[in-house]
């Protein structure tokens, strides 16, 4: 009975001990403490069988805040178990994020279409299609991109570049002895403070690195800056506490975008924008070109998801318009952060798009009145199962920096260097000209402006075709395929890198479709030239028939012809034939004017009223019809 008592004793106090394990843990939670959360999380249900739904949450999210994937996975994978495919939407996709930063991108995909088929939205599973299959497509690395860790990162926090001149400002938690050393609780770092650094020119590095202006540095979070044209202007995002608390449960901290004014190497005047409040975020800013639009993220109630891009427009007077979300295209379910605009192309990061796993890098086109293409992924290296974020590219369109927190990185999150080869995808299709037929096996032939063929692709099997080709080039394409004309497109591409340039058909006639036999001749097929009674000038119902000789000539570059003209009976035989020689000689030299080679036309000859077709010889009456019939050229053709 006493040890009965014993056992009992030590039971209850175990029961008790572990209570207080998870209440310990949920407050750690709620203080966004999340690093020491996740570890008595993981210390509780290790030593229980137990697996309540609230804690079995709690325990994945502290991980997947803090972006440890594989043990958020764990505890994610626990809840789907219990919960089967009644768990809830949040949560479904947390473990489709989770198991895409494991790559497994299979059972990720299963649970994806049944996360979409909740959604009950078409352009939702389309989406989700189309961005697939073209991650599919992109199948292995793209040697396009060149990566390079930079040598500043530090074993912290590093990232959110901008452009500043020749300089880069950027973001990171690395110790300092200027500004307070406070530690963040959530990722137990130091706070986020600005820095300034000189770009090397050959590699991208980054060297004297100091802390960006004075009067900017607040106790806690300065990150992510934007600048103004003029370097006159920045936005920057900074953290806003209320009792030095942070009360959001989905782990997202009360963030301003703030704008000041550098006068004389200080920043003055900084102001918070109207859109601000404190009771949501908003940060992450970057501006267009012109300096006319602000872009933002914020979790303003009335998103898509966790984080929705935004933007407004930004007024003379410095006022502006209401926040406008970017739309369902843009934003998904997830988080969508750090965009960037350039040259009419949003780039940003997302973790709701289909990706290789957390948040993943996007490009999409403005295509007017900032509706958007679709998003597309912009494949690895850019891109991991990791968080990769933070994009910028300079105007030349060939180098930038990106931000990753990637397996083999220096430090939490790493700020990278690129280099890029700009390419754009040229597509189209190659059709009979006649029947509207797909021609499979046709040749696409690209040539450069010096006419040196840079490449040469196949149409499959539904006369489709697509080319890789370099930015900001102008290309001659040719189609062409055994036994039928060539067609012949000059084509420019754009500096969008990996932009499609949709709908470069070709039509192309079948040579059997272009000629006829008469005996044992081969002749263009054409209806009749006709020349006006008694002259020889070509005019234009003469020259719309020509044209047609000229498109089949240009159609066969090797093929030659030899031209016969003939006339009606009016006249003396000796004048139709002096008649017809002439009508020979107007039509060679149409052609040739519309750029036929003299050589491919290897004869000219007038038989006048020799071979009349129909009954009108001299001395029979006919109408002018009857008469116009024999007025005609032949085009032979010469093997």
């Amino acid at each position: 009975m006493k040890n009965y008592y014993i056992v009992s004793i030590f039971l209850i106090l175990g029961i008790s001990l572990q209570a207080q394990r998870v209440k310990h843990a949920d407050q750690l939670f709620e203080e966004m403490n999340y690093i020491e959360a996740a570890k008595v999380y993981d210390d509780y249900l290790e030593k229980t069988d137990k697996r309540e739904i609230e804690t079995l949450k709690n325990a994945g999210d502290a991980h997947y805040f803090i972006s440890k994937i594989p043990q958020a996975l764990k505890w994610y994978a626990q809840l789907y178990k219990i919960q089967g495919e009644a768990m809830e939407n949040e949560y479904l996709f947390k473990y489709i994020q989770t198991l895409r930063g494991v790559q497994d991108y299979e059972k990720a995909d299963a649970l994806a279409e049944i996360y979409l088929k909740r959604q009950k939205n078409p352009m939702l599973i389309n989406r989700f299609k189309e961005q697939r299959k073209e991650l599919r497509d992109l199948k292995e690395e793209s040697s396009d991109y060149v990566l390079y860790n930079l040598s500043i990162n530090s074993e912290n926090s590093d990232f959110g570049a901008a452009f500043y001149g020749d300089q880069l400002v950027y973001s990171s938690s690395k110790k300092n002895n200027e500004t307070s050393n406070k530690i963040y609780v959530w990722n137990q770092q130091p706070y986020l403070d600005l820095y300034i650094a000189d770009r090397t020119e050959n590699n991208g590095e980054l060297i004297n690195e100091q802390l960006f202006m004075e009067g900017l540095a607040s106790r806690y979070h300065d990150a992510t800056i934007a600048f103004s044209n003029a370097l006159d202007t920045i936005y920057y995002t900074t953290n806003m506490s209320k009792n030095n608390k942070w009360s959001n449960k989905n782990g997202v901290n009360n963030f301003h975008v703030m704008r000041g004014h550098i006068v004389e190497g200080e920043v003055k005047g900084i102001e918070d924008l109207i859109f601000n409040s404190n009771e949501y975020s908003v940060g992450h800013p970057a501006l267009s070109a012109d300096g006319k639009y602000l872009f933002f993220v914020s979790d303003m109630p009335g998103g898509f998801g966790d984080t929705d891009l935004y933007m407004v427009q930004l007024n003379p007077d410095g006022s502006t318009t209401l926040p406008k979300n970017l739309g369902a295209q843009i934003n998904t379910e997830g988080r969508e952060m750090f965009p960037y605009y350039q040259n009419d192309v949003l780039y940003f990061s997302s973790d709701g798009h289909y990706g290789l796993g957390g948040l993943d890098i996007f490009q999409a086109k403005n295509l007017g009145d900032f509706r958007f293409s679709v998003p597309q992924n912009l494949g690895k290296p850019v891109n991991s199962s990791k968080d990769d974020f933070s994009y910028i590219i300079a105007k030349n369109q060939e180098e930038g920096y990106m931000s990753s927190n990637r397996s083999m990185g220096k430090g939490d999150d790493d700020i990278y260097y690129f280099t890029r080869s700009c390419y754009q995808l040229m597509a189209g299709k190659v059709l009979d000209s006649l029947t509207k037929k797909p021609l499979a096996n046709a040749s696409v032939i690209i040539k450069n402006q010096f006419d040196t063929k840079i490449k040469t692709v196949m149409t499959d099997s539904k006369g489709i075709y697509l080319a890789q080709v370099p930015c900001n080039n102008t290309f001659l394409v040719t189609g062409t395929k055994n036994n039928y004309s060539i067609a012949v497109k000059s084509i420019t591409t754009g500096n969008v890198h990996r932009d499609t340039l949709d709908g470069v058909n070709f039509l192309l006639s079948s040579y059997n479709d272009l000629v006829e036999i008469d005996g044992d001749e081969e002749k263009i097929k054409i209806d009749p030239i006709f020349f006006e009674f008694n002259e020889y000038d070509i005019r234009p119902r003469a020259a719309k028939q020509l044209d047609h000789i000229v498109y089949v000539l240009e159609s066969f570059p090797e093929m030659k012809i030899k031209i016969e003209s003939h006339t009606d009976s009016r006249g003396s035989d000796t004048y139709n034939l002096l008649l017809s020689q002439n009508r020979a000689k107007s039509t060679k030299n149409y052609l040739i004017s519309r750029g036929i080679a003299e050589n491919r036309i290897v004869s000219i000859k007038g038989y006048g009223e020799i071979e009349i077709l129909n009954r009108c010889v001299n001395g029979v009456e006919c109408n002018d019809e009857e008469h116009e019939e024999n007025r005609r050229s032949n085009f032979i053709i010469v093997k």
